[in-house]
């Protein structure tokens, strides 16, 4: 289904001189949502781009009608600390300062925040700092629970 959305939809958001970051459909607060998360190649973006993505998109998800039961359409950019939902998503951010909850701790640590020096063979390579020290850690993408982009202070 989401497959068949993104087909639809994404010529109508690079018409707007926009991409396609994400598409999520998900339950939240008993209610479906359809999130379509986009950005503006080279520019930030604004609320008219968004509103005129969201006109258009809206218009074809009702002429297309792949999604029988009743939802929300958001879009919306991804945010500054937007999810790394893929591992091809952590591989073009290798060099991005990010947040990884682990499923199971890695070396006492329930959480990490440092950058990504390379993504490789599904292994995460994080350079992080303890008390000032520059440390290094090596995480298996299956053991990521989750993973965004993080603001550096």
């Amino acid at each position: 289904m989401l497959e068949k959305i993104k087909l639809a939809i994404v010529p109508l958001i690079e018409a707007q001189d926009c991409y396609l970051d994400d598409l999520v459909y998900e339950k939240e607060a008993g209610e479906m949502y359809l999130r379509v998360y986009i950005e503006k190649n080279g520019d930030n973006l604004d609320m008219d781009t968004c509103v005129a993505v969201s006109e258009a998109v809206s218009e074809k998800l009702d002429e297309i009608d792949v999604i029988k039961d009743e939802y929300y359409l958001e879009v919306s950019s991804p945010g500054i600390e937007k999810p790394l939902r893929t591992w091809e998503k952590v591989v073009e951010n290798v060099d991005s300062y990010v947040h990884i909850d682990f499923k199971d701790p890695k070396e006492g640590m329930p959480e990490v925040e440092g950058t990504i020096l390379s993504a490789e063979n599904e292994i995460i390579l994080l350079q992080y700092f303890v008390k000032g020290r520059k440390k290094k850690i090596e995480i298996p993408y299956d053991n990521v629970r989750f993973i965004r982009l993080a603001v550096k202070f």
